[in-house]
């Protein structure tokens, strides 16, 4: 996971994650993906960081996970 200070990532991320003991997290930020990484690999990586950052998640299951653009359209901008 990439932290929030500084520059941001280009995509925003969602990623909820519960494991055995039916403890769940859920995870967002900022990251910028390698060229030519899919999606696939994008959230390999943050299951990956999840479990190195709390080590009851490894091994947990996908509830949630979204990634999206770190931008604005003109028109969402201008709200």
């Amino acid at each position: 996971m990439q932290s929030n200070t500084g520059q941001q990532g280009t995509h925003l991320y969602v990623l909820s994650l519960q494991n055995s003991r039916m403890g769940a997290c859920t995870l967002s930020g900022t990251y910028t993906p390698q060229p030519g990484a899919t999606r696939y690999d994008i959230l390999s990586q943050l299951r990956i960081d999840a479990a190195r950052e709390y080590p009851s998640m490894e091994g947990s299951v996908v509830l949630y996970f979204a990634l999206e653009p770190n931008r604005l359209t003109d028109e969402e901008a201008a709200r």
